[in-house]
């Protein structure tokens, strides 16, 4: 029996425990074996980025079918402060389905810039998300960050960090969006 454990900095904790079978696969002589017992962990660290952007363009790639809303495309600008203080610009483009129950599935990619060096850090994200009664879009996801600075740049942290996000999106298009670090 594995046991999948997510703690968080604000002391919440998820624990489930679930079975993997010794697995044969087929028509090969191979056998996955896992130790029993066995845990894995995923902790959210700390805020690593936050900031508003607002909505700089709209564009329908795809007007859907009867399982699939429109795919639209949207690109974004804003601020970001960076874990330990530094400000950055964030630009980006995602693109977003709306199902007919209503959830919405985004993949986007974006640029975060240093106002203070120049130094920049892309990354890559997947959200699944929901209006609100409000009209507010939340979304929930991961984000994959790279930085091609030196490993003493100001953004070089950010090399090959995962983190897991929330964000907030009202019907004008103004959004506010917070990354932690999962570890």
């Amino acid at each position: 029996m594995l046991l999948l454990t997510i703690i968080s900095t604000s002391s919440m904790i998820l624990s489930a425990p679930f079975r993997i079978a010794d697995i044969e696969a087929q028509d090969q002589n191979t056998t996955l074996v896992t130790s029993d017992p066995s845990t894995i962990n995923v902790t959210i660290g700390d805020l690593i980025v936050e900031g508003p952007a607002v909505s700089t363009g709209l564009r329908v790639l795809d007007v859907g079918t009867g399982d699939k809303g429109p795919k639209l495309e949207v690109s974004f600008l804003g601020n970001a402060t960076i874990r330990g203080g530094i400000k950055a610009t964030d630009m980006g483009t995602v693109w977003s389905i709306t199902n007919p129950d209503g959830t919405t599935y985004s993949e986007g990619q974006g640029i975060l810039t240093s106002t203070a060096t120049g130094e920049m850090a892309t990354y890559t994200f997947q959200a699944i998300g929901q209006y609100g009664p409000d009209g507010k879009l939340r979304n929930h996801g991961s984000v994959f960050f790279n930085s091609n600075t030196s490993s003493s740049g100001q953004l070089s942290f950010l090399n090959k960090m995962v983190g897991v996000f929330a964000d907030e999106i009202d019907a004008a298009g103004n959004s506010m969006t917070r990354v932690w670090e999962l570890k």
